[in-house]
């Protein structure tokens, strides 16, 4: 499935800009999907997407995909998702014609063309980043900010899915939430601030933060490298003393975790 112009249509209805409003006070759920939904959605082709699930997507026969995009496709509308423009047809066409609900419509524009990215990846193979993609276009660059956070499956849902496990990469879980730029430093900072779980005696794993742009000639931007053990984290970067490394609380994080985000935005 391709996403048409729809996305746009979606980002710039009455409940988007209700969505984007109440954003800049709440953190507001936007859906939650699986990788292969992302994929049927043209995700690999967006200019951030995880390499293991390209991949994985990448090894599904031809005559296998189809079948799974006419079933995701299916799933999505039962969901209030996709909205089928064509409704008097008895059954759903992958390549049919749908638009989109605000919410998907919104997390599609920020993935597909967003001002600027912040990946948080944690410096082990195993691991999904935490991922920013903000919203915004030159006239207004940072409208909002749509956060991507690795995540299980809800329990009303994992029920349901109890293959989800078999899928790889394909069955990973992603959870979007629409952020103001201040919720979305403090989203980044505890994420950061707090190691992945690791082996007894092992050393906490360092979260590398990377910003940049996809649009412009020189996309690479800005990077940080965050150590945090839970309470407090030694961060290394353009403008740090790394001779004298400090120990900043999540509230001094957070305010450099803002910064970066001030300096993507330029």
């Amino acid at each position: 499935m391709m996403p048409d112009p729809s996305i746009a249509a979606a980002e710039r209805t009455e409940s988007a800009r209700h969505l984007i409003a109440q954003a800049q006070v709440d953190v507001v759920d936007l859906v939650t999907l699986s990788a292969l939904e992302l994929c049927v959605l043209d995700g690999p082709r967006h200019p951030v997407f995880d390499k293991r699930v390209a991949q994985a997507w990448t090894q599904v026969t031809d005559r296998r995909r189809r079948k799974v995009t006419e079933e995701i496709t299916a799933g999505l509308v039962r969901r209030g998702l996709l909205i089928d423009r064509a409704p008097q047809h008895p059954t759903v066409q992958a390549d049919g014609s749908y638009s989109f609900k605000p919410e998907l419509g919104l997390m599609l524009a920020a993935r597909c063309r967003p001002a600027f990215v912040v990946l948080a990846k944690g410096e082990r193979d195993d691991l999904r980043p935490f991922n920013l993609f903000a919203l915004g276009d030159q006239a207004d660059p940072v409208r909002a900010i749509v956060a991507e956070l690795p995540t299980a499956l809800p329990p009303d849902r994992a029920a349901r899915y109890p293959d989800t496990r078999k899928l790889g990469p394909l069955g990973w879980i992603y959870r979007y939430v629409l952020v103001s730029t201040a919720n979305a430093a403090d989203l980044l900072a505890r994420w950061t601030m707090t190691p992945p779980a690791q082996r007894r005696g092992a050393a906490p794993v360092p979260y590398l933060v990377s910003a940049y742009c996809p649009d412009r000639q020189n996309p690479v931007g800005y990077h940080l490298r965050v150590r945090g053990d839970g309470t407090q984290a030694v961060v290394d970067g353009p403008g740090i003393d790394s001779a004298k490394p400090a120990q900043h609380d999540l509230e001094q994080l957070r305010g450099i975790m803002l910064d970066l985000l001030a300096r993507a935005s330029r």
